[in-house]
């Protein structure tokens, strides 16, 4: 119960800070940020249709799609962001705030702002909906690195912006873009590289296992150990994970063992069977 208000306050948090992201820099400097902040910037240029309208729209129409083709489960946890994103950000552009700062400090605060409340969002299971439910398919079907996907899609969106801006608006776009993945990447898997080894020692070690073995393809190894202060034997479970599955890793041990005790370290080079043979990282 505790787990699932704490993710339910972080959420809406990120989805926050996301919206004060849009609302204060993307919007007013006409920052071609990517996602639907960028492509809601274009069409107010080409057609002036308004950008808290076209963003609203948007943020329905791909729930309708991440409800269709990720399921009911996934549909439950993006509703929250869904709403409250809408909110915050009609909330928030009504704030007579006006930061008069030049672009490329725009582009800086607001690209981390959007990372970290996307990051803190994604790092919780959840989706702040939107361009990030087609993102959250790719990553699923093509194995690729969620916060990747996430920056294609946003430097495409970017790119289109050549129709509407010149080329000075576009680089200022990827230097939002390139800034707000970095902060999703360093939220989500703080200070690590294309893999992360655990050590995981708890009671439902079963469970874990078949958890890492059906849902994340990946294998295991069971270490004998034994507590240097209780002198118990207890087994541990040694295991390597790439950074998009980390966080469905971690969630998953802490829900069924909240007392279990997971060390994480970098995976600087790995060799060998569902990493270097035939299966991509």
């Amino acid at each position: 119960m505790k787990k699932t208000v704490r993710d339910i306050v972080v959420v809406i948090f990120g989805n926050f800070l996301l919206a004060a992201s849009v609302a204060f820099f993307v919007i007013p400097d006409e920052i071609l940020s990517g996602g639907l902040a960028g492509i809601a910037v274009i069409l107010k240029t080409l057609f002036n249709f308004k950008e808290n309208i076209v963003i609203d729209v948007c943020v329905i129409a791909t729930f309708i799609l991440g409800a269709l083709v990720l399921g009911k489960e996934f549909a439950l946890k993006t509703a929250l962001s869904s709403v409250i994103y809408p909110v915050f950000l009609e909330i928030l552009i009504r704030i007579p705030l006006d930061i008069e700062i030049d672009k490329l400090l725009s582009c800086g605060f607001g690209g981390v702002l959007a990372g970290i409340g996307i990051g803190l969002v994604f790092k919780h299971d959840a989706s702040t909906g939107g361009i990030d439910v087609p993102c959250i398919i790719v990553s699923k079907y093509s194995g690729m690195e969620l916060s990747l996907v996430v920056m294609i899609a946003d430097a495409l969106v970017c790119i289109l912006g050549l129709v509407a801006y010149g080329l000075e608006d576009v680089l200022y776009g990827i230097v939002y873009i390139a800034l707000s993945s970095y902060a999703i990447n360093r939220v989500m898997i703080p200070k690590t590289d294309e893999a992360v080894a655990l050590y995981i020692i708890s009671s439902k070690t079963e469970e874990i296992c078949e958890y890492i073995h059906v849902d994340l393809y990946r294998g295991t190894t069971i270490l004998e150990a034994k507590g240097g202060y209780t002198n118990e034997s207890k087994n541990v479970v040694l295991t390597v994970v790439s950074k998009n599955q980390y966080s469905n890793l971690s969630n998953f041990v802490e829900k069924i063992d909240p007392f279990a005790f997971i060390i994480v370290s970098d995976a600087k080079e790995i060799k060998g069977e569902g990493f270097t043979y035939e299966y991509r990282v």
